[in-house]
């Protein structure tokens, strides 16, 4: 009986994970055109401004987080979303976090049959979403990052052939994939509207958080004051860019072994558990009943926890 209602959990948690996948993915074009529309609310008349109505599962989404969603910690919450790439306002991911508590908290439930892990499966659920989000931030930055050196390149030929800034920014939106595309169109919309080349380029920096574009961020605020050949500054640092990412690929290769290393440490201790349980369960229940057994699981987790910041701080190598 246990196994059948562990599969209908394990199923449930499927279905979920999956739906909220193709929220996720279905509708990343979205994503622009909401921040578009948050740009240019005030020139939207009012006939034309009134919101699209969303039908289907993301309209549920919408409803449902409409009771979730609040202007203090939401804008916050938001501005995370949008560096993931995720379009997804702050009440519908809260609500996503709560779809994904539910299974992992019936999960725990069943195993244990313990109010308290129950409690602590719910926690664990309800952070899935947001080590979703960190994941999805940290691809998008480091694939951000490999596109910047070829969209200066493409901004530093445009200028040497005679176009503006703005139009070799445009450019490199119309030329390039996304992330890098869709940030610079974002740019280059918030500078047709009226906004400053230095204010619409913070708030790139802003957005993307790289220590790449904050330079090239730099180097124009400098050309713009003091003047000077910008195309050329664009390519050094173009070059310093491609430096720096084929140093970060080489170091990458040679810390592979010590990151898998670390990898296999931190997951063989629970696989092992994992199995015994399947063998013998109360061979290994013990050490979840009895308080010494308790207290070297509380031990056992610490080490580990450090090891892998450990291994992690030697692998991480600063460029």
């Amino acid at each position: 009986m246990i196994l059948l209602i562990s599969t209908g959990v394990f199923l449930t948690l499927s279905v979920l994970i999956l739906l909220g996948y193709r929220v996720l993915t279905a509708e990343q074009n979205l994503l622009l055109k909401r921040l578009d529309q948050v740009v240019a609310a005030p020139q939207i008349p009012e006939e034309t401004g009134k919101q699209e109505k969303i039908t289907g599962l993301r309209g549920f989404l919408r409803r449902l987080g409409h009771y979730a969603e609040s202007p203090r910690w939401g804008k916050g919450l938001e501005h995370r979303l949008i560096r993931a790439g995720m379009p997804l306002r702050s009440g519908e991911f809260l609500v996503l976090c709560a779809c994904s508590a539910l299974p992992v908290m019936l999960l725990f439930f069943i195993i244990s049959g313990k109010s308290a892990m129950a409690f602590a499966g719910s926690i664990i659920g309800a952070l899935l979403p947001f080590l979703l989000v960190r994941i999805k931030t940290e691809k998008r930055m480091k694939l951000f990052n490999r596109q910047l050196g070829d969209a200066l390149i493409i901004i530093a030929n445009s200028l040497r052939t005679g176009y503006s800034f703005m139009q070799a920014m445009d450019m490199v939106a119309r030329e390039m994939k996304p992330p890098i595309s869709s940030e610079f169109s974002r740019t280059v919309k918030e500078m047709n509207l009226g906004t400053t080349t230095e204010i619409a380029l913070g708030n790139m920096a802003k957005r993307i958080d790289s220590e790449d574009l904050d330079l090239v961020f730099t180097a124009v605020l400098i050309q713009r004051q003091v003047g000077g050949n910008l195309s050329e500054v664009l390519d050094n640092i173009a070059r310093t860019i491609r430096e720096r990412v084929r140093i970060r690929g080489e170091i990458r290769t040679l810390t592979a072994q010590g990151r898998m290393s670390g990898l296999i440490v931190g997951l063989l201790p629970v696989a092992m558990g994992f199995v015994i349980y399947l063998l013998n369960p109360e061979y290994i229940r013990v050490l979840f009943s009895h308080p010494i057994g308790r207290l070297m699981l509380i031990a056992a987790t610490v080490s580990q926890v450090i090891g892998i910041i450990l291994i992690r701080r030697i692998v991480d190598i600063e460029i």
